[in-house]
């Protein structure tokens, strides 16, 4: 009898183990890594404009807002109710 023949369980992990292609998987996870390090730069370069994509819909939606009145504006910025302090202009004269 062999010494080196394993039975059972064991023996199954083994003949498994030899069944692989290393270098067919080794390959595999050289050609995935290198994909992810390209993808990665390729996402932190484009992760910016994403984020700004929201505030591009803000402003598209502002600019498609129906516009408003000098008149109204104009309303706005002065309001009717106000009092202007008069200056005098003399001198004072400290006694």
């Amino acid at each position: 009898m062999n010494p080196y023949t394993y039975s059972g369980l064991l023996g199954k992990g083994l003949s498994l183990t030899k069944s692989i292609n290393w270098a067919a998987l080794l390959d595999g996870t050289q050609k995935t890594l290198g994909v992810i390090n390209q993808a990665i730069p390729v996402y932190y370069q484009v992760k910016p404009i994403i984020g700004n994509a929201k505030t591009l819909f803000k402003i598209a939606n502002v600019m498609n807002e129906p516009t408003v009145n000098n008149t109204q504006i104009e309303d706005i910025k002065t309001p009717t109710n106000t009092t202007i302090p008069s200056t005098n202009n003399s001198p004072i004269f400290y006694i």
